[in-house]
């Protein structure tokens, strides 16, 4: 059996990403050649699929791109700084993380089971050197919501699928924060419901954080609101369909409670939960932006007639030592998102 390890890991993507397009066949070849132990073509295909970021609703999608299994170079720069972070106290919103260089991506409202599983594997190809992972509104909740809905999603797809979505991120950067959103809260609402608070201690915390619990660098925070130096991640159920209002609405609340709260001095807000994206600077030497999302259009937000349009994308943060570069501080969008009758992909009851 092969031992894969992150040199080997790491050229293998090299071979598979190279121009010429190698087979596996010949990729084992070139492997057995440069690291002296014999490599089969079995054991390179599996470990290809291994590197890929799996559909997270287990079907094959072309012209994938694999990505390293670990950033260990980087994971070992940082271990002391990261080691300190690992684990948020209850209520914590105030994060220090003293890096020369800190790369944060942050990839909002994925909302599985209705998340843009090829926007999600561009995001990480290209920021495949990012520190630091913030993602939010993991799960959608779909199947146990109120409202009316076209589709039927089996609970146990969704959350397995963001087991896998954890597990992905987990696996490729090496630090993972999950801050809070609305959608995430209702697992907690129907876990309540249905055990009696005499065991609610077994789960200590959200259903959330329990499910993040074995991937050791993942850590989830139970609150909408995450400083990180002097970036401030929001998930506030603040709704406009006026461009970036919701994140203004943000950054005058989070002024007005800074102290109580336990934040710090922040030069940029990010507003998730809109669905849009955009920046903008106010006073100055403040920005905002709203993060856009990672998914498909929800059924829900075609029936109900109150949203605009969603726009897909992401943000990648940069700080130097401690203060966010608004040079390389910027949002990438993808192509409109089309509505699809069947969003998610998945083949469900109808």
């Amino acid at each position: 059996m092969i031992d894969w390890t992150f040199d080997k890991s790491r050229r293998l993507t090299e071979l598979v990403c190279d121009p010429e397009r190698y087979s596996e066949s010949q990729i084992a070849k070139i492997m057995t050649d440069e690291f002296g132990e014999e490599f089969s073509r079995d054991s390179v295909h599996n470990k290809i699929l291994r590197l890929n970021v799996r559909s997270l609703l287990d079907r094959p999608i072309p012209d994938r791109m694999p990505y390293y299994t670990a950033h260990k170079d980087i994971i070992e720069g940082v271990e002391d700084e990261l080691e300190k972070v690992l684990e948020l106290k209850h209520n914590q919103m105030y994060l220090e993380i003293p890096k020369e260089n800190l790369k944060i991506l942050h990839l909002g409202d994925p909302h599985i089971p209705f998340q843009n599983d090829d926007q999600i594997q561009i995001a990480m190809n290209r920021n495949a050197s990012a520190d630091v992972v913030v993602t939010t509104e993991v799960i959608d909740c779909y199947s146990i919501s109120r409202f009316n809905k076209n589709l039927s999603v089996p609970f146990e797809v969704e959350i397995d699928n963001a087991v896998r979505y954890l597990e992905a991120l987990s696996e490729n950067f090496p630090l993972v924060i999950v801050t809070s959103g609305n959608h995430d809260k209702r697992i907690d609402k129907a876990f309540m419901k249905g055990v009696p608070p005499s065991l609610l201690w077994l789960v200590k915390g959200s259903i959330l954080k329990l499910l993040a619990k074995p991937f050791p660098n993942v850590i989830v925070s139970e609150t909408p609101v995450l400083q990180i130096n002097d970036a401030v991640f929001a998930h506030a159920e603040f709704f406009s369909k006026v461009d970036l209002k919701a994140a203004m609405n943000v950054r005058s609340f989070l002024v007005e409670w800074k102290d109580t709260l336990d934040l710090r001095d922040f030069r940029l807000v990010i507003e998730s939960h809109t669905h849009m994206l955009g920046a903008a600077y106010r006073s100055g030497n403040l920005k905002v932006m709203e993060s856009g999302c990672l998914c498909k259009v929800p059924d829900y937000s075609v029936m109900g007639f109150y949203s605009k349009p969603q726009t897909n994308g992401y943000i990648v943060i940069v700080q130097k030592n401690g203060v966010t570069d608004f040079n390389l501080t910027r949002e990438f969008v993808f192509p409109t998102e089309k509505y699809a009758p069947n969003p998610t992909g998945v083949r469900f009851e109808i």
